[in-house]
């Protein structure tokens, strides 16, 4: 198959690197400000699974390398390394079977529409913790969202899949047909060797109430707050989420420059607004003194959730964002990330450490292998190019400081860029299975990825 019959035969759109309008389109391509050095040769938007299945074997039929794109999201750009990008945000059906509790869900739907259409009827599902993001790479790497620890990584919500494989067939995914394909897609990320156009995943029912609660500390008291948090979630039900973020005081408090502090925020996603009261109440009632701020009990629906969370991660900026698992000392991650917050070159950059209850959902065997009582993640946001450098260099050495308490990476959030770091996104036992179903679904190598992402524009490790 060539060029000219892949146009004539898809219902969406071909573009290639010679039309005028190729290299805006790829910028368009990717969510972070931080483009990719290398643009592809191809750009097909799909209409339809058929367009995924041709633009496939085109790719197979010409000996070039495809990827699929999302949203865009991920923060090293790595959707459009390939020679063929295979655009999948248009496939968004999202179809509600109420009698099963299951749904059916194009990779283009997004996080916050989801949320809104289940409410509405009286469902949920651990949706992302971003707005905008779509399901498509959200459950490939794994999907850490809202209430994962009462239901669990997302990821394993998916009951089954409609894949389209390195050859262009369509293949039907589920517990009992293909177990290795639903293995790898619980969690392979950009290792994965096909592309998901429909996702069928078990749902929940909603909590009747989310509510949440803070308390803003000074960075003094990063181990005081540690040491608390630690003591409470030993004791917290799986239904309460609590996280510390660490960012620069709001405008409105007319903070010194380069100042910051840290927000425990405690949200639960519970039966009843008594029983949220009551865990609030439970969860900061030994809280360290000390709080500059203390926010009581509000509600928080997940658009709520979703406005609070949006104003931190404005679109346009240029990004880099690095994560890990950990079951060290929460504590030690909080000292460590405060002392090296106050070195930030760009005072939009932000930190979270997350931590789990010990009734929080265990995960189950899949490529998703790597997890740990604490989760920690670095949001280095900065305008310029010429700050590139600078930004990237301290992300590195913040989470280079945290690698000895870590358990390994969260794929959908890592550094991928940065080379001959001691942890990655899979367990040695995963990494060696998916290599093995790699090479036997995709011997030619069709969904490898081109060297050279946004690492061309980045400093060494």
């Amino acid at each position: 198959m060539d060029y000219a019959l892949l146009k004539r035969r898809i219902r969406g759109a071909a573009i290639e690197v010679f039309d005028p309008e190729h290299r805006s389109l790829c910028e368009d391509l990717i969510w972070n400000g931080r483009k990719p050095a290398l643009k592809p040769r191809y750009v097909v938007r799909a209409a339809c699974v058929e367009d995924v299945q041709l633009a496939v074997r085109f790719a197979a039929a010409n000996g070039l390398t495809a990827s699929p794109r999302g949203g865009g999201h991920h923060f090293t750009g790595i959707a459009l390394n390939a020679d063929v990008v295979i655009d999948v945000g248009g496939l968004d059906h999202l179809q509600v079977d109420l009698p099963s509790a299951t749904a059916a869900l194009g990779p283009g739907v997004t996080n916050t529409r989801l949320a809104a259409a289940l409410d509405r009827q009286g469902l949920a599902f651990p949706v992302g913790h971003c707005a905008t993001v779509p399901l498509s790479g959200y459950l490939l790497g794994g999907g850490v969202g809202w209430n994962s620890g009462e239901w669990g990584i997302a990821c394993f919500s998916v009951i089954g899949a409609d894949v389209v494989m390195a050859d262009g067939e369509l293949v039907h995914v589920a517990e009992d047909n293909h177990p290795d394909i639903l293995w790898a897609l619980r969690g392979a990320g950009p290792e994965f060797f096909g592309i998901v156009v429909n996702y069928r995943v078990r749902l929940q029912p909603a909590p009747k109430a989310i509510m949440t609660s803070v308390r803003v500390y000074p960075p003094s008291e990063a181990r005081k707050v540690g040491e608390w948090a630690e003591l409470a979630m030993a004791c917290a039900p799986a239904h309460l989420e609590f996280t510390v973020k660490i960012s620069a005081p709001p405008p409105e408090a007319n903070a010194p420059a380069g100042a910051f502090v840290l927000a425990a925020i405690a949200t639960v996603f519970s039966k009843s607004e008594r029983d949220a009261h009551q865990v609030l109440d439970a969860f900061f009632a030994k809280a360290p003194d000390g709080a500059v701020q203390s926010v009581d009990v509000m509600p928080t629906p997940f658009g709520a959730l979703y406005d609070l969370t949006s104003v931190s991660t404005p679109k346009g900026k240029r990004y880099a964002v690095d994560t890990l698992w950990s079951d060290g000392s929460f504590s030690e991650i909080l000292t460590t990330l405060a002392a090296h917050y106050g070195a930030r070159p760009s005072l939009d950059s932000f930190a979270l450490a997350a931590l789990y209850s010990p009734l929080a959902n265990r995960p189950g065997d899949a490529a998703f292998s790597r997890i740990g009582k604490a989760f920690a993640s670095v949001y280095t946001i900065w305008d310029g190019e010429g700050d590139d450098e600078a930004n990237m260099s301290w992300l590195r050495q913040t989470m280079t400081a945290l690698e000895p308490l870590s358990t390994g990476t969260y794929v959908g959030e890592s550094d991928l860029e940065r080379s001959g770091r001691p942890v990655t996104p899979h367990s040695p036992s995963a990494a060696l299975k998916l290599a093995t179903l790699k090479a036997r679904h995709d011997p030619q190598g069709l969904f490898q990825p081109r060297t050279g992402t946004l690492a061309a524009h980045s400093p060494a490790a």
